[in-house]
């Protein structure tokens, strides 16, 4: 009786610790993804960014001089904002 009683001990403990390593595994392949999304919102505003200032080379030349300063105010704060929305969007998927 006493064999029994220790196999199913022996056997219960080997189901959590399957179980314990299950959820380690979810656990890490969430956290990859999570990170894999991460990477996409910079590589978003990286490539936003981007595009921002091209946009803005190529409107400078065909602008009056006294537009020029307007159009730099307008892509500064564009890219302050998709900056903002990265550095927020990263923090919500951090949690």
């Amino acid at each position: 009786m006493i064999k029994f009683s220790t196999m199913n001990d022996f056997d219960e403990r080997q189901r959590k610790r399957r179980k314990y390593e299950r959820d380690q595994e979810n656990l890490q392949l969430i956290a990859q993804e999570k990170e894999r999304v991460i990477k996409k919102v910079w590589l978003n505003f990286s490539l936003l960014s981007l595009l921002g200032w091209i946009l803005y080379g190529t409107m400078v030349n065909s602008l009056k001089a006294e537009y020029i300063h307007f159009i730099v105010i307008m892509t500064l704060s564009v890219q302050i904002l998709l900056f903002i929305a990265a550095v927020l969007k990263r923090n919500k998927l951090r949690k």
